[in-house]
């Protein structure tokens, strides 16, 4: 496909968020039911969660973009669990399980076997789940403890998976559990959970979850579009001349919108209509137009949390900014489905950039870029980058036709393309 003298226009709707559907698949399963969860992403990761709950008698039929999902057979017993390669699955998953106190063996792709587990395994055990990592990392072993404790923790690493899977495990635990700390983090699970009604408390500073509560209603939602998969089709609008194009019903989740308000600092021609709330999320479309006169900016650790996802191609932007920009704090970079560092740095310096990573400051250089071949370095998110830059650069996808780890997240990502070109 040659997208030469192209623009992108038109208005468009996403598939739904992954994040939430993840926590909706598991709250879904947790509460004997039949759910509805429309707008459904089926993507890789997704089914991996699917798969796991099947093995535990969970029954669901997807039609068209819509999953139903029948829970009221579930039984937690005994099994041995592949997440493929979904970390989100696996940090999860791992807290449900060792709150429901069942003898389970965790394990996944050979990706994800390298990615850290500690995190989660360390404050579970300090519950006294009886639970095992190889070298803090998958497989894990979850044996049946006597007793385990309420969930009583202090986060100090800014981490939704890790937020969630401590949320997920009280689920079990009868009475109050506490989680404080580093917390400010997206929160889909504790909206979640208190638009079903499920007794849990939370703020900035502290979640109060009453454990073996349970829902007012069947899940009956439709999930906003994912804001990290829409991140691409929002940069090559702002990097392609003419370009104006509107993603409608998009999540802008307060946790999720650090991306959103990065560009618009850069100079980025965005703006949110039609904002409403649904399901207790925060959702609007999203019109975005080619912006010419980008400048570089600096991004604080503190506001990495909000747009780590986004960060491979936030670093596309800059490279066509005015100026340097900074991104501080990036070393959770390093431990994704690939060391997104290095995947960033030497793919666009490949290309003729000038981008450098020092003290885990990614320092990012404006220079004139070349369009080269993808060596997505087995990410699904480097991949979709360094093919929008392909895109801007010359207007030609330059891509491996054999490699398609973009069905990770989002699997009609070259459709969408073909889609909003004209």
């Amino acid at each position: 496909m040659l997208l030469k003298n192209k623009k992108i226009t038109g208005n468009i709707s996403l598939h739904g968020d992954k994040s939430i559907a993840h926590r909706a698949i598991i709250i879904a399963s947790h509460f004997p039911g039949i759910h509805i969860i429309k707008n459904f992403p089926q993507n890789n990761d997704l089914i991996a969660t699917l798969t796991i709950f099947k093995q535990y008698g969970l029954k669901y039929k997807i039609s068209k973009n819509n999953i139903k999902i029948d829970s009221r057979e579930i039984s937690l017993i005994k099994q041995k669990i592949n997440c493929n390669e979904s970390g989100t699955t696996a940090r999860l998953i791992t807290g449900y399980l060792s709150g429901a106190n069942i003898e389970t063996m965790i394990t996944g792709k050979k990706s994800l076997l390298k990615r850290p587990m500690g995190r989660i395994i360390s404050p579970l055990d300090t519950f006294g789940v009886n639970i095992k990592g190889f070298n803090e990392k998958l497989p894990i072993q979850i044996l049946p403890s006597k007793k385990i404790d309420n969930c009583n923790y202090i986060v100090d690493i800014p981490s939704a998976q890790i937020k969630a899977s401590l949320i997920l495990y009280s689920l079990h635990i009868k009475g109050k559990n506490l989680i404080k700390g580093k917390i400010e983090t997206r929160d889909h699970l504790e909206i979640l959970l208190k638009d079903l009604g499920y007794p849990i408390q939370y703020d900035q500073k502290k979640i109060i979850i009453d454990g073996k509560g349970n829902i007012n209603k069947n899940i009956d939602i439709t999930l906003p579009g994912d804001i990290s998969n829409a991140s691409f089709i929002i940069a090559a609008a702002i990097l392609i001349k003419d370009s104006n194009i509107t993603i409608k019903n998009m999540c802008i989740n307060s946790y999720r919108m650090g991306f959103i308000s990065a560009i618009k600092k850069m100079g980025a021609n965005i703006e949110l209509m039609n904002r409403k709330i649904i399901n207790g999320e925060k959702i609007a479309d999203i019109n975005i137009k080619y912006s010419d006169h980008l400048i570089g900016i600096k991004i604080h650790e503190k506001d990495v949390p909000s747009l780590i996802d986004e960060i491979p191609i936030l670093s596309i932007i800059a490279n066509y900014a005015s100026g340097e920009t900074l991104i501080e704090g990036i070393g959770e970079l390093k431990v994704k489905e690939s060391n997104r560092i290095e995947a960033i740095i030497q793919n666009i310096n490949r290309m003729g950039g000038n981008t450098s990573c020092n003290n885990n400051v990614l320092k990012i250089e404006p220079k004139k870029l070349y369009s080269t071949t993808i060596n997505s370095y087995g990410d699904h998110r480097v991949y979709m980058t360094f093919y929008i830059v392909n895109m801007v650069i010359d207007g030609e996808d330059k891509y491996n036709s054999k490699d398609n780890i973009y069905e990770k997240s989002f699997p009609n990502f070259l459709n969408i393309m073909e889609k909003v070109f004209i």
